[in-house]
């Protein structure tokens, strides 16, 4: 993730206000509420990326010897594993 977890808060307490002060929504809970759930929701698809670099590097392993070797190339193959999984999993980066 590419946001302080700080950074994060700012956000989502200046979405939350925005929003209200738009009259978009009417918050039946704590504005507070509110904000934490929204952070919650920033972080977990902030991380997306990051979840999968760690699933294609988890896949890399099985070429380690052949990477090694010279006969892949490491970005090559990690950006090809990382487009495979994107496209599976449905997600936009």
């Amino acid at each position: 993730m590419k946001f302080s977890p700080e950074r994060v808060a700012t956000l989502a307490g200046q979405l939350v206000a925005k929003l209200m002060a738009g009259g978009m929504i009417e918050p039946v809970a704590d504005r507070r509420v509110l904000t934490v759930s929204l952070e919650r929701v920033i972080v977990d698809e902030l991380s997306v990326e990051d979840r999968i670099n760690a699933e294609a590097k988890e896949l890399m392993r099985k070429y380690e010897s052949e990477i090694a070797r010279g006969q892949m190339n490491e970005q090559q193959l990690f950006q090809m594993i990382k487009k495979q999984l994107v496209k599976e999993k449905g997600v936009v980066l």
